[in-house]
């Protein structure tokens, strides 16, 4: 019996401290930590609403306060959006039930370029978020270009072709508030104060 206890508590241990830990999942999510614009030189301006993709993958929705919100092409469809984007906003907020406090994250711009790091849902695994980083270059006020979207968790990099994200500007969004880590004592304590 005591054997059985010895292995027991050796295999916790060995899970807290390997890659794979519900305690190292959010290990790589630091963006928070650091400000929303981390160069004055050549910033480009983001401008308030939602980025949808032309390539059908996906929306980004940005707020100034540095958090950030990602809606994957499985819910959502960009030709819909283009033809009434006031109806679809509507309709995506309304039936985002699977969303509202998953898939949040921090986004930072550094000269022209923007990194966005994001929770995503993995059910089926060990840890149940885990971290995605996406990268881009900001082309203008209402356009990003997406190059690199990747996963800490798989250690892969999802996409082949950039994408593009064009600007629909509105103020409805998903309620930030939500976002399940605003409550946890790690995220306050190390919230950079440009994103309080």
């Amino acid at each position: 019996m005591k054997t059985r206890f010895i292995i027991f508590v050796c295999a916790v241990l060995g899970l807290s401290s390997s890659c794979v830990s519900p305690i190292n999942c959010r290990k790589p999510f630091d963006l928070y930590k650091e400000p929303i614009i981390k160069s004055n030189v050549n910033n480009q301006a983001i401008s308030n609403g939602v980025f949808v993709s032309l390539n059908d993958e996906g929306a980004l929705y940005l707020y100034e306060n540095g958090l950030s919100k990602t809606i994957s092409s499985s819910v959502y469809r960009n030709q819909l959006f283009w033809l009434n984007p006031k109806t679809e906003v509507v309709k995506l907020l309304e039936d985002d039930d699977y969303f509202r406090k998953e898939v949040w994250g921090h986004y930072q711009i550094f000269k022209d370029t923007i990194i966005i790091q994001t929770f995503g849902l993995a059910n089926d695994q060990l840890c149940r978020r885990s971290i995605y980083e996406t990268e881009g270059v900001i082309l203008n006020d209402s356009t990003i270009k997406v190059y690199s979207d990747y996963s800490y968790w798989f250690d892969t990099e999802f996409i082949k072709e950039p994408n593009i994200y064009r600007l629909y500007k509105t103020e409805h969004k998903p309620d930030s508030t939500l976002a399940w880590f605003n409550k946890k004592r790690w995220y306050k304590k190390n919230l950079h104060k440009s994103r309080r």
